[in-house]
């Protein structure tokens, strides 16, 4: 088939238009179901088809996640155009904020080596240098007058590109807090995500010569969710696209949910009069939905927000083998969550028309749980209970598995309460033993039954010791990580037949993992104490299960907000508690610290509030998750509302003539086998994940789909500041070896240790950190004259790949040597994976397998992505400058591929057995969590062996026990 007979059959006549548009400014309406995703996967493999660079193309996209679907959308169409899957790696596919750290760090190295803080991090930082900053104890509330307001500010203005210069006139002290805050955030090494964008707006307004800069090889930016972006966002995109031969936007406003974050609608309202040469094209085929909800929502929208919106008449495709649209009205909400729950009960089984087979039959299932969503307007009231508890219990009452973004604060549960306030047991010096053991008998046994009280005093003690110890001239490192590892051990989880303990406290393990992001250490009570303030009043609120739940809980209803499920549909939704007080919320307007007539722009346009236009697209966005059935519900009495309440005005205005009101269980169809929808491409992993399932996947499951994260090692982050001079060495230098003191500048300039302590006279008394940046600075001295070859060899350090495997892309990072002549160009290229350590002296007795399939993995990505034929793989050692070849014959490189690709299977079969043996357990960071036994795969293939530099092996989690004999 040729480009248009591919295009032809995989898109309709509105899709293909808007990818074959040769614009240079296009947007791109695209109602719910419309196959947005579909589109901009066939635009990107149009473009490759018309012979545009691979690397010349970026995407961004709202989530991480969804980053992923579009991946496999655009592995899926270039191999319908004969093209390799692998070209992804060339592109860019991915969110914004994303793409400026790369962007960055393509300027500048050193930004590579920058944390990236989230809202809960940058709390953190700013009470691990609330004095730095210019903020004093005492100074009213502690958070909600001094961190929160603060940390919003920060945000705000770096997502309303507000100058902060111009804060200064309205507000000196605010002036000066935000000013010693980014700063500080520099100094330090930390940036969070709006400043980012920051950042990357600004480096590229200083671009005026394209094709020496950057950004030389980009060519079409297309942009997903438009309706969703902010006034930095925006600036970044316009400024980006000013340099490009197309952008291509797709979005709904009819969907824009995120105003009360800073998303502007009005960037797609008004694309076509703020660019030029625009082309629209309306992708208004509901594919999702029935007709009956989706004349509804027309209905509704018509209504509700007319003027406010781009006019479009939604029509749908198909109404499938069965549907069912009600609005129904209860008197108390119990009665309303009993009804929810019998409804699904009723229709488990349902014959449901899922799609097409390949030879053209029906595609027939059973409705399963996870076909089920129970949407809300809001979940936690302000009381911070729950209001989603009557419906979990009716679906509890009969059985019904559910996932509930409620659900996700693991302080409702008694297993993080425990170890919190085990914790704070230490908050002030002088704890009792007898107030110890008594809190241990009261507290720690009746959640964990099989604790160790002896170990529990030992732990005590020795972290009462660590953490209000007199303060001595050197200051100590005390690392809370390790001290919840602790926890765990002496409460001994491990026997735990329930894994919710497990699940629970690798979230907090999270929690603590920002901590000592921001904390060098927590050596003092004052410090401690502020570590514990977070967790009781910030984290108890932030942090949440739900990516967790999505893995661990695959079929069972998903109870959840409404903006937690954009991007998701189902077969069966039912929108509950749409009452007049809660839905529509009550208008609300920007109230935060910044001056308002800053923020008149915002203010005009009810971003960082609540209108009735926010709400109306809110619940819009509600019912188009819907694909055949929709039951609108709410009810007269509440418990914690003392009035009688009223319909929301939301019932009222979304009509159709196949609405009905009645409450009868009737079948939709007959009944088959319930099978579950899963879509396992879904499942996103990339090497490093992959890399801890070949050793044990019970370390997997811990690590990537619990949370745990390891105590943090001395020299905590020697390997990233290594690497990162190194990038930058290369980066200024591309002709010639720096010499000796161009080393020692780059060092200077760039070195960072963020938990080590710099000593206070490192001239005369140097301490871990001094010998640290001198040990890379003699290293990086020695490999600059012993290869100084090197330096007079293209060089791409930290090219991104993605290898299609089966059913997942594995993401990394290529160091790559290309050598490159003028007449013939790029002769040869060289796959150098850097490590900061010491080669082994027996090579052949040393592991190698994890490095050798990372070698081997990104030579492959080499020559499909990159166009390199690779000749040679090697481990280079810093701390020898010595180089290890490894093997990246055909042969070796299809066994690395088949080892991931049974890895891949095996996480997608959720077969997570523990592998224990001396080897693995005696340095595994996980020990305290584990049982330690040696459990059989589900899957009895064995996975091919691995080529090292030591021969053929096979992987750890096959290697002999070493003598363990509890195999089960």
């Amino acid at each position: 088939m040729n480009t248009e007979e591919i295009l032809r059959a995989n898109l309709n006549n509105e899709q293909y238009e808007a990818v074959v548009d040769e614009s240079r400014h296009i947007l791109c309406l695209a109602c719910a179901g419309s196959g947005k995703s579909r589109t901009l996967a066939y635009k990107i493999a149009y473009l490759v088809s018309k012979g545009e660079a691979p690397e010349g193309i970026i995407a961004f996209t709202f989530t991480e996640k969804a980053a992923e679907s579009i991946k496999r959308r655009v592995a899926e169409a270039l191999r319908k155009f004969g093209y390799p899957e692998n070209y992804i790696g060339a592109m860019f596919i991915g969110t914004l904020d994303s793409f400026c750290q790369k962007l960055l760090g393509d300027i500048n190295a050193k930004y590579r080596q920058y944390d990236i803080l989230d809202k809960n991090g940058l709390i953190l930082f700013l009470m691990s240098r609330f004095r730095q900053i210019g903020l004093r104890h005492g100074e009213g509330r502690y958070f909600k007058e001094n961190i929160l307001p603060l940390v919003d500010a920060w945000q705000t203005m770096n997502n309303e590109n507000i100058d902060l210069a111009n804060i200064e006139q309205y507000d000196a002290t605010l002036f000066n807090r935000l000013t010693k805050l980014g700063e500080i955030l520099d100094r330090d090494g930390y940036m969070d995500f709006s400043f980012a964008i920051r950042l990357g707006v600004q480096e590229l307004k200083r671009i005026t010569d394209k094709a020496n800069s950057c950004i030389a090889k980009f060519k079409h930016l297309l942009v997903d969710e438009y309706q969703d972006i902010n006034p930095i966002q925006e600036d970044f995109i316009r400024t980006l696209a000013s340099h490009l031969d197309m952008l291509l936007v797709v979005g709904d406003d009819d969907q824009s949910i995120y105003g009360w974050r800073g998303a502007n609608v009005q960037n797609i309202l008004t694309f076509n009069r703020r660019y030029s040469d625009v082309a629209v094209h309306r992708l208004l085929v509901n594919f999702r939905s029935t007709d009956a909800i989706v004349s509804g929502g027309n209905n509704f929208v018509q209504r509700t927000i007319s003027l406010v919106r781009l006019s479009k008449e939604i029509k749908s495709h198909s109404d499938g083998n069965i549907q069912d649209l009600r609005k129904l009205w209860f008197d108390n909400r119990i009665e309303e969550a009993e009804w929810v729950a019998q409804r699904i009960e009723s229709l488990i089984g349902t014959k449901y028309l899922e799609g097409i087979n390949p030879d053209g039959t029906e595609k027939y299932r059973g409705l399963t749980y996870g076909d089920f969503a129970i949407l809300l307007r809001s979940i936690r009231n302000s009381n911070g209970d729950n209001r989603d508890k009557q419906f979990t219990d009716a679906l509890s009452k009969r059985g019904i598995p559910f996932k509930s973004s409620g659900e996700g604060g693991i302080f409702d549960r008694p297993y993080a309460i425990c170890v919190q306030h085990s914790m704070e047991l230490l908050r002030e010096a002088g704890l009792p033993r007898e107030e110890a053991l008594e809190f241990f008998a009261s507290n720690v046994l009746p959640v964990f039954p099989y604790a160790n009280e002896a170990k529990f005093i030992t732990i005590l003690n020795k972290w009462h010791q660590n953490i209000h110890a007199s303060t001595s001239a050197a200051r100590r490192k005390v690392y809370p990580q390790e001290f919840l590892h602790d926890l765990i051990d002496v409460f001994n989880v491990r026997d735990f037949k329930d894994e919710t303990a497990l699940r629970d406290l690798g979230l907090f393990s999270k929690i603590i993992l920002d901590v000592e992001k921001t904390y060098t250490s927590i050596d003092s009570s004052f410090r401690y104490a502020e570590m514990l303030n977070f967790i009781g009043n910030i984290a108890i609120n932030s942090y949440e299960l739900e990516s967790i739940d999505y893995l661990v809980k695959g079929n069972s209803v998903d109870i959840s907000t409404i903006h937690k499920v954009k991007g998701l549909e189902y077969p069966v939704v039912f929108v509950v508690d749409l009452i007049a007080s809660r839905f529509p919320h009550k208008k609300a307007t920007y109230n935060g610290k910044l001056p308002h007539e800053l923020m008149v722009d915002a203010i005009n346009r009810g971003a960082y509030g609540t209108r009735l236009e926010d709400e109306a697209r809110l619940f819009y966005t509600a019912i188009t998750r819907a694909e055949r059935v929709l039951y609108l519900t709410g009810s007269t009495h509440h418990q914690d509302l003392k009035r009688a309440c009223k319909r929301s005005t939301f019932i009222a205005d979304y009509t159709s003539s196949k609405m009905r009101e009645d409450k009868a269980f009737d079948d939709l169809a007959e009944k088959i086998e319930p099978q579950p929808r899963f879509d396992e491409s879904e499942f996103p992993t990339d090497f490093s994940s992959v890399k801890s399932y070949l050793t044990c996947p019970y370390s997997y499951k811990l690590s990537t789909i619990y949370g745990y994260n390891a105590a943090v090692p001395e020299l905590f982050g020697f390997g990233k500041t290594s690497h990162t001079i190194l990038e930058r060495m290369h980066q200024q230098f591309k002709d010639r070896a720096p010499s000796a003191e161009e080393v020692a500048e780059i060092v200077e300039s760039t070195f960072m240790l963020k938990h080590v302590f710099p000593s206070n006279d490192p001239i005369n008394r140097p301490g871990s950190y001094e010998r640290a940046k001198w040990l890379i600075q003699r290293i990086l001295m020695e490999y600059s004259q012993q290869y100084a070859a090197d330096f007079g060899r293209l060089r791409q350090d930290e090219a991104r790949f993605e290898i299609s495997v089966k059913d997942a892309l594995i993401t990394g990072a290529i160091d790559l040597l290309l050598l490159e002549d003028l007449q013939r160009g790029i002769t040869t290229a060289d796959v150098i994976d850097f490590k900061s350590m010491e080669t082994p002296e027996d090579v052949a007795a040393y592991d190698w397998r994890d490095m050798s399939v990372q070698v081997q993995l990104y030579s492959q990505a080499a020559k499909e992505v990159i166009g390199e034929n690779v000749e040679t793989g090697y481990i280079h050692t810093l701390k020898d400058n010595r180089r290890t070849a490894i093997p990246v014959d055909k042969q070796s490189v299809n066994n690395a591929i088949g080892v991931v690709e049974w890895a891949v299977r095996g996480i997608l079969d959720s077969d997570f057995p523990m592998r224990a043996c001396p080897k693995s357990c005696g340095v595994c960071d996980f020990r305290a969590m584990c049982a330690q036994k040696r459990q059989s795969f589900k899957n009895e293939a064995l996975p091919p062996q691995i080529n090292t530099p030591a021969g053929l092996k096979n992987l750890i989690a096959f290697e002999d026990d070493g003598g363990v004999t509890n195999e089960i």
